[in-house]
Order: C-alpha cells, then sequence, then structure tokens
C-alpha cells in the first residue's frame, strides 16, 4: 500500500478538507464575487453562471422606458411596481455619457456600471437610473439620477430647491431662483450608510441591497454633491432633472475613510485636514460640474460626452 493511499484511508479530516475545497472551488466558479471577477473575467462565460445571467442576481427584468432605454425613477418615495424596476447587467461599462431621457447624463471619471433602473410614479413620468463606480472592486461613486419623461403638474414644484437651504450643508449656491421659469441649485452635503443604504427612498435602497448582495465594499460615508433644475413647460407643466453624486472619501482600494467618521460633519470638518481637503475639492469640482450637468440634461454635449478636464472628481480612480 502506497503512503498516498494510507493517508487517505487514515486521515478523514484531510479527506473531509480536499472535498471541502473542490465543492467551494465549484461555488467560487458559479457565484464570483465582483473581485473574483475581476481577476479572472473568464468566470463570467461559465454556463450556468450567475455572472453569465446577470439578471438572476437581483430583482426583475429592466422595464421598458422611453427612447428605449429601460430607465425610470421617483421624486416622491411612491410605491415601485415589480414590472417597472429592472436590475441590468451590472458588468455593462460605460464612461463619458450615457443617453438618458432624450438628453445626456454626463458620467465623472472613471467606468460606471448599471445597478437598478426603472420606470415609476403616474403614468410611468419619472425616469431613474442608479450607477455605481468602483477602483479595486470597492465603490469610489454611486450615480442617482432623476428625470421626468413628459411634462410634470407645477404644482410643489417650488418646493425642489428647498434641500438647497439646509443648515448641515457643507456649500449651498443657487443658480437661478424662478428667473425666465428656472429653478436650478446644487450642494454639497454628507451621507452615512445606515442598515445598508443612504436613504430611505425604496429605489436608492434596493440599489444598494443590490449592491451588498453582489459583494461590493461600500465605505460608511459618502460625500454627496446634489444638482436639482425644474423649467417651466410649454404646455404650463414643468420639466425637472436632478443628479446626486455620491463620492467615497476613503483611502485607494479600500473603505478607510481619509479621516475619522465623527470629522465628516459641518461643524467638525476642519479640526481633520483630510476631511477638509477632500470636501473643499469636492466644492470646486461641483461648481464646474454642475454646468456640465445642465449642458447635458437640457442642451446637449459635444459628442455626447462629458469634458474629461472636467469630469475628474476628488474619489476618481487614479491611474
Amino acid at each position: 500500500m502506497s503512503a498516498a493511499s494510507r493517508l487517505w484511508r487514515r486521515a478523514p479530516l484531510w479527506r473531509f478538507s480536499l472535498y471541502s475545497c473542490i465543492f467551494f472551488l465549484v461555488l467560487a466558479a458559479f457565484f464570483p464575487t465582483p473581485r473574483l471577477l475581476h481577476l479572472l473575467p473568464w468566470l463570467s462565460r461559465l454556463p450556468g453562471s450567475t455572472a453569465h445571467h446577470p439578471a438572476s442576481q437581483g430583482g426583475p427584468n429592466p422595464p421598458t422606458a422611453p427612447d428605449g432605454q429601460n430607465q425610470a425613477g421617483n421624486n416622491n418615495n411612491e410605491p415601485l411596481s415589480a414590472d417597472r424596476v429592472g436590475a441590468p447587467d451590472i458588468n455593462a461599462s460605460f464612461t463619458g455619457g450615457i443617453p438618458f431621457g432624450g438628453h445626456t447624463l454626463p458620467l465623472p471619471a472613471g467606468t460606471w456600471h448599471p445597478v437598478l433602473s426603472g420606470q415609476i410614479g403616474p403614468d410611468g413620468a419619472m425616469l431613474v437610473n442608479i450607477m455605481v463606480r468602483t477602483d479595486r472592486g470597492i465603490v469610489t461613486g454611486v450615480m442617482i439620477a432623476r428625470t421626468n419623461a413628459k411634462p410634470l403638474p407645477a404644482q410643489g414644484v417650488d418646493a425642489i430647491e428647498n434641500p438647497c437651504h439646509d443648515d448641515r450643508n457643507f456649500s449651498s449656491h443657487i443658480a437661478s431662483e424662478g428667473n425666465n421659469g428656472v429653478l436650478e441649485c446644487w450642494r454639497v452635503s454628507r451621507a452615512t450608510l445606515n442598515n445598508g443604504t443612504v436613504s430611505s427612498d425604496d429605489l436608492i435602497r434596493m440599489a444598494f441591497e443590490r449592491l451588498h448582495t453582489l459583494g461590493f465594499p461600500v465605505p460608511s460615508v459618502f460625500i454627496v454633491t446634489s444638482w436639482v433644475r425644474a423649467a417651466k413647460a410649454q404646455d404650463g407643466g414643468v420639466t425637472t432633472a436632478g443628479v446626486d453624486t455620491l463620492l467615497a472619501p476613503v483611502q485607494p482600494g479600500t473603505v478607510q475613510l481619509l479621516a475619522p467618521l465623527p470629522y465628516w460633519e459641518k461643524n467638525t470638518v476642519t479640526q481633520a485636514p483630510a476631511a477638509q481637503r477632500f470636501v473643499l475639492a469636492t466644492q470646486q469640482w461641483m461648481a464646474n460640474w454642475s454646468g456640465v450637468l445642465r449642458s447635458g440634461l437640457t442642451a446637449g454635449l459635444p459628442a455626447g460626452i462629458a469634458p474629461l478636464d472636467l469630469s475628474v472628481d476628488p474619489a476618481a480612480p487614479r491611474l
């Protein structure tokens, strides 16, 4: 009897470990994490793999939306219907900009992936698209874009800029307060991960649940830039657009914050130089990026992409 056969018969724990290795290798092949897919992209081509059939990873099939975009949204936290919310292929990647509601949604620097999209609200009038950007498997940015497929009633639109007057914001800027029928503002604030999400909005909560389910490490704090615009339409209604961009203030390739958690509030940020630098850099970036958002979602961008020099935000992956 050889040494290998004696070991096989006399070491049941060793046999169990060998069986376990084979079992977990098979599991890893058919249910790969985003990090493993990044290292071994050929795993997504295995028949039966969840990466080979991304629609099975959570949520119903994407809905049909205007312009064939499968994109929609909700500004009023209205109940979501399963046939209007979709989980696109998160392995799809986009840079520069994408079509959105008949216009162009500019994308900050880096590669962005779709997380959730839907068409909700009365008659499916609102569109939303939630996207994520990663660096070495870590979430560095989340974008939540909203617009309406057709003009909405004017009631309640005056309140669209109310968040820009919140005293907790790091900064706010009112670009237009009713001039020529346009309300527009942008702000820089903070969002903290709470119960796995940063908002009570149903669609945003579902998007973060999908990121957690797929194994993406998510930082505990985001610095948020928010841009909103409402303009009177010819029929007396209102067209709206809004983009929230969540930027992760973390060390590259990790979820470690640049400064401890208590220093990411308005009244303490000046006590941590790293936190203050990140917030100031975000404010400076947003001062230019707000104009890019306005152009993309109202008039259009040359070649349908954002200017490269203006797209590099403080959390963008560094080459």
